[in-house]
């Protein structure tokens, strides 16, 4: 062979050599971006989880805490209707005892009174009012002598 065909064929392959070498790392450098790009969605990932997992806790904390004051608060107002409500000693009295005689009696009697007025006035009204006009208005509107010839 001569020289310069095999300076030629070196020349060729050491073109093909770097084509190759470009693809391949090219190839190499896209699968180190997908493995970046994959290891920042799993600590991505495990940051929501952690995340969710403390959001989680801190809430059933929470309501943990809710029940309890819910029930203290449920003991608080059985013991305390036991105070107020239900006290054996407790008698209401519907005398008016605070004032004085002269004041109660007037008072029963004018209650009497006023009851006797409302009944009166309740017995005098026999019928209910008439809310309606012996004739008809509106959309519906017929004269007394248009009446007249109907009947």
């Amino acid at each position: 062979m001569s020289f310069p065909v095999a300076l030629s064929w070196l020349i060729a392959g050491i073109i093909i050599g770097a084509v190759a070498a470009r693809l391949y790392s090219l190839r190499q450098f896209n699968q180190n971006k997908l493995q970046v790009e994959l290891d920042e969605s799993k600590q991505q990932l495990q940051k929501y989880r952690s995340e969710v997992s403390s959001h989680l806790e801190t809430t059933q904390q929470l309501m943990s805490q809710l029940q309890d004051n819910y029930e203290r608060i449920a003991s608080h107002m059985a013991s305390t209707r036991m105070q107020l409500v239900d006290r054996a000693g407790f008698v209401e009295k519907s005398d008016l005892n605070y004032l004085s005689a002269d004041a109660a009696a007037h008072f029963r009697e004018t209650v009497g009174k006023v009851d006797e007025r409302r009944r009166k006035k309740t017995a005098e009204i026999a019928q209910q009012p008439l809310d309606y006009s012996g004739y008809s208005s509106g959309l519906m509107k017929t004269f007394p002598s248009e009446k007249k010839s109907e009947a």
